[in-house]
């Protein structure tokens, strides 16, 4: 009799640690596949940050360009106003803002 109860103690035992492990299996699963989804999450996220990088760059570059244009004008219409006898614009501080347009 002891035997057998002790035989049947150690198939509940058993049988919980097997519950157990199917249980962490099943979470191994989810976490897996989150973790996937999350790398997958991150490598678009990553790429969208390349571009966007690219994007910045060339609207700086961009800008730049204007900006240099726009003091090339700005001297151009500085030297074309001093020659004519006048200044354009109004004088603030010694500076000499022409109008743009």
């Amino acid at each position: 009799m002891k035997q057998d109860s002790e035989l049947g103690r150690l198939e509940n035992f058993v049988a919980k640690l097997l519950d157990r492990f199917n249980a962490l299996q099943a979470d191994k699963a989810k976490v897996d596949e989150l973790l996937l989804e999350r790398d997958e999450s991150i490598a678009m996220l990553q790429d969208e940050l390349a571009s966007l990088k690219d994007e910045r760059g060339e609207i700086s570059s961009r800008v730049s360009g204007l900006l240099g244009r726009i003091e090339e004008w700005e001297a151009s219409d500085k030297e074309s106003g001093d020659s004519a006898g006048g200044e354009r614009g109004s004088s603030e501080g010694g500076v000499v803002q022409g109008s743009l347009f």
